[in-house]
């Protein structure tokens, strides 16, 4: 089609070695500046924090990854590897926006001086399982993980497995954010939809909702999604670069804000660094919450700075459950993106689901990365693998792809 060829060509040249005097990679990354990542920076960089990735590997040869990547691991058809291969290049690119050291301008993380933990659930042409994720955050989360970042998403029903391994990262102190998802529906599936998680939709140049994100009572926040530079292997691209849209991004993307956060404030618990994020958060729609954009798009610097008073637990999660002793503390607010009482509760890794929930989550399902092409409107599609990304994912990533 003459429409997808023309931007194809455009997005090409834009990540090509710049000529001299042109723009470096860094200055293409407009998601930095709308963030206000070089501010934050005057404050912190991500120093002391882990963020494991985990996707389809992350290439340990990336210029703009050298020093950034700790000692991973494999899962699924990724098993037996360490997590520095990345035959798709997605989790690459997820790895470059949280954490790209900006190699002789090159593509700049978010959180520059965070360490990745690089954790593969598949390769090129595999699936990615629910189990192989699960034992991929459960992994990571015993490795040391800060944040873990889920640049994955399904619309089909959430499976026990990845639940228990997401609650117990919740348990565990680590922030946990997912993608909404990027078929353009009104529906956010796992593992963003599990309560605690911080659910990811997009945005575009200016602010505005990026039309391919789903949305949900259960998103978040938003963040840049739409034409985001990042780094890629040589492999795929041969200039190393490559303008992705999609949640996947997004995610990664205020995956680098929270180690920001924790770097900032070593001693707030994950709930508190969950609450800084959303609290400070720039309010995009109506006054309030809304299903496009959540709280509204990151904002780094007020993350970083706003006096934001303590909260006792995850806002995102249901209250804790009262045990009848009396306490001076003040009762947790309600989950702000969920009615109190239905899905699932994160905390105490404990299912609270209706008997017909109960036996849809029994269903195997898999996760994919966020991909680009849209689906229609309809009923929830029951599945049992999805492949990952396809050629359509990538916008530009040059030749061979």
């Amino acid at each position: 089609m003459l429409g997808r060829a023309v931007l194809t060509a455009v997005l090409i040249a834009l990540c090509a070695p710049a000529p001299a005097g042109a723009q470096t990679i860094q200055e293409r990354q407009w998601h930095l500046a709308a963030l206000g990542v070089p501010t934050a920076h005057a404050t912190t960089r991500g120093e002391g924090v882990v963020v494991a990735v985990v996707d389809s590997g992350v290439d340990a040869t990336a210029p703009d990854l050298a020093g950034a990547l700790l000692p991973g691991a494999g899962f699924g058809s990724a098993g037996g590897t360490d997590g520095t291969r990345d035959n798709d290049g997605h989790g690459t690119a997820m790895a470059a926006l949280i954490a790209g050291r900006g190699v002789d301008g090159g593509a700049l993380g978010v959180a520059p001086a965070a360490k990745v933990l690089p954790v593969s659930v598949g390769a090129e042409g595999d699936r990615f399982t629910t189990t192989s994720v699960a034992e991929g955050v459960t992994w990571a989360v015993d490795h040391g993980a800060d944040v873990v970042n889920l640049s994955l998403t399904s619309v089909a029903t959430l499976t026990p497995d990845l639940l228990r391994a997401v609650n117990d990262a919740l348990d565990r102190d680590v922030v946990v954010v997912a993608g909404t998802g990027n078929e353009g529906v009104l529906h956010v599936g796992a593992p963003a939809n599990i309560k605690g998680v911080v659910a990811v939709s997009g945005t575009v140049p200016g602010g505005a909702p990026w039309t391919g994100s789903n949305i949900g009572p259960e998103t978040v926040l938003a963040a840049p999604a739409q034409g985001v530079v990042t780094a890629l292997p040589l492999a795929k691209a041969a200039s190393g670069y490559a303008a992705v849209d999609g949640t996947s991004a997004a995610t990664a993307l205020v995956s680098g804000v929270a180690a920001l956060v924790r770097s900032r404030y070593p001693d707030l618990d994950a709930g508190n660094v969950v609450n800084r994020l959303v609290a400070t958060a720039t309010d995009l729609q109506a006054p309030g919450r809304d299903d496009a954009t959540g709280f509204g798009q990151v904002d780094a610097v007020a993350a970083l700075t706003a006096d934001v008073p303590p909260v006792g637990h995850n806002p995102l999660a249901p209250p804790p459950a009262t045990t009848g002793a009396t306490s001076d503390e003040p009762a947790p607010a309600p989950n702000p993106t969920e009615p109190a009482g239905d899905g699932v509760r994160t905390g105490t890794a404990v299912l609270v689901v209706a008997t017909t929930l109960a036996a849809a989550v029994l269903v195997s399902v898999a996760l994919v990365v966020a991909r680009r092409n849209r689906i229609r409107r309809g009923p929830v599609p029951v599945v049992t693998e999805i492949p990952p990304p396809d050629d359509d994912f990538w916008r530009g990533a040059g030749p061979g792809r």
